[in-house]
């Protein structure tokens, strides 16, 4: 698979930090979960998701209000699932820890395709 730094993937994508069991509340400073199950705002980080042999990372756009830079160990991931609905094409992350990031994203079959050959190869 080459370094453990080499970009194998990268996706524009959307984080959807109001999705429940997001971990936005530990990733997003001073963020704070919508009260009811319908906000009448949605945060959603714009940015980049960068797959390497180790890591999947995504970084904000720096235009957006909500700082958001983080990374998903490769190792931690128990479950990828295609979770579109209509033309929101978005993709769930779950880790072991029960932690679910959720990403609007083009392309979910390569994108999990890549993810799960990162984790074969650890």
């Amino acid at each position: 698979m080459g370094d453990h730094t080499t970009p194998l993937l990268k996706k524009v994508a959307t984080y959807l930090a109001d999705h429940e069991n997001s971990g936005a509340a530990d990733i997003i400073p001073g963020y704070a979960p919508p009260a009811s199950s319908r906000p009448s705002r949605r945060i959603e980080v714009g940015g980049r998701l960068t797959l390497t042999p180790e890591v999947i990372w995504f970084t904000a756009h720096p235009l957006n209000f909500a700082r958001s830079d983080f990374g998903i160990p490769v190792e931690e991931i128990a479950r990828l699932d295609d979770v579109s609905s209509g033309l929101r094409k978005k993709v769930r992350i779950t880790l072991r820890s029960g932690i679910e990031p959720t990403f609007l994203m083009w392309g979910i079959p390569r994108f999990i395709e890549a993810v799960e050959r990162a984790r074969s190869a650890l």
